[in-house]
């Protein structure tokens, strides 16, 4: 290790340690009411409903959409679409949707679920974020990407954090880690999943790198984005999604989880929404960044956020890539989650939203193709299966 790296590692932990001390982070926190509200949650979690069972997260904050944007619909069937919804059903998926060269082709829901069924993808939130700082830049509420965090939260100036880029930010190459995990309701870790001061909690999520040192894919990152989204427009993050994202894209309402009343949006996970406003945003990703002749996003943000980043050629900004191929994809040093893909994808293009245990928005423009996924949580999904399926009988621009 360099004499340099060694010394930047003392420096945060000195200034971590300043921070953490100050007025700035309570001594008391987490509160025994807090705790006890942690215990409570942790107890009545829905772990095995978690994708469907949307009413149990409460406050929630309404995102109103304007649900007038018909999607074009041309059954078709084949032998290959068969297949992937046997694929999909094998993985007791709840709804699946297939759309190519302009109009659905197929679209199932499994159990008492339907088109207007909302649904918790976890970490597909994630993506949205990063369209939403792209729309943000293009108001000019955004100077830069390089630009530190501490421009637009002044209030971690001075400490490591403030220093981190936003692209460091949307590369998940900040530095900044997961917190151990522990069955402690006290812990920062599960005071930021289950508490009601997401502020605090994430706080003392640890840097235990120097930014761009490791891929480490850690919630504080989008988290930050979010309350960035929210200081710069001088909005509620549910009212920038709704105003400049969810109504263009003609979306339903749709709901964020909050750590409190009138509080903060968990921004790496949790929108509720319907399947097919995931395939309208997947569409939005396609169509780099205009839909329904509106043009949402800069064409130039969505080519950058799905380009290789420094630290993981598979990872862009919050969003994955097909390519190259890695039959096991991680998460960051230390995460024991693992991804398979067993066969390469057949078109390099490939990127998608990843939800944890397989909720997915698979978009691949070469093939004018989005596929959506999204079922009961099953960690052996493996990335490039069901669009391999679609992707075998499809003419498409450019085959690997």
């Amino acid at each position: 290790m360099s004499g340099d790296l060694v010394i930047y590692r003392l420096a945060i932990s000195f200034m971590l340690l300043t921070y953490l001390t100050s007025g700035q982070a309570q001594e008391s926190w987490p509160t025994p009411a807090q705790i006890d509200l942690v215990k409570s949650r942790m107890a009545s979690f829905p772990a095995a409903r978690f994708i469907y069972d949307v009413d149990w997260y409460s406050p929630l904050e309404i995102v109103p959409g304007n649900d007038k944007q018909p999607l074009a619909v041309s059954p078709a069937s084949s032998p290959a679409i068969a297949q992937a919804i046997a694929l999909a059903e094998k993985h007791d998926s709840y709804a699946f949707i297939y759309w190519q060269g302009g109009a659905i082709r197929s679209e199932k829901y499994w159990y008492e679920f339907n088109a207007q069924s909302r649904f918790d993808t976890a970490s597909m939130h994630k993506t949205v974020v990063a369209v939403l700082l792209g729309i943000a830049q293009q108001q000019g509420l955004i100077n830069s990407v390089d630009d530190p965090v501490a421009r637009y939260l002044p209030e971690l100036a001075g400490t490591p954090r403030g220093e981190i880029s936003l692209r460091a930010m949307l590369e998940m190459a900040s530095g900044i880690t997961t917190p151990p995990v522990s069955t402690d309701p006290a812990s920062p870790y599960y005071q930021t999943y289950f508490g009601d001061d997401l502020k605090q909690a994430v706080a003392h999520w640890p840097m235990r790198f120097a930014p761009y040192e490791e891929f480490f894919y850690a919630n504080a990152n989008t988290q930050y984005l979010a309350w960035i989204i929210e200081r710069t427009s001088q909005m509620r993050y549910a009212d920038f999604l709704s105003e400049y994202l969810w109504k263009p894209l003609g979306a339903a309402d749709a709901r964020l989880w909050l750590d409190h009343e009138g509080g903060s949006p968990r921004a790496s996970c949790c929108l509720q929404a319907s399947a097919r406003d995931w395939l309208k945003f997947g569409l939005l990703l396609l169509k780099q960044g205009q839909l329904n002749d509106t043009r949402i996003v800069p064409a130039e943000w969505i080519a950058a956020m799905t380009r290789p980043s420094a630290t993981n050629p598979n990872y862009g900004w919050q969003i994955w890539r097909g390519s190259p191929h890695n039959p096991a994809r991680i998460y960051g040093k230390g995460i024991p989650a693992v991804v398979p893909a067993k066969q390469a994808f057949l078109q390099d293009d490939v990127y998608f939203l990843d939800g944890s245990g397989g909720q997915r928005v698979y978009v691949i423009p070469s093939a004018d193709m989005v596929i959506v996924r999204i079922g009961k949580a099953d960690h052996s999904w493996d990335d490039s299966a069901l669009p391999n399926l679609l992707l075998a009988t499809e003419p498409t621009g450019h085959n690997k």
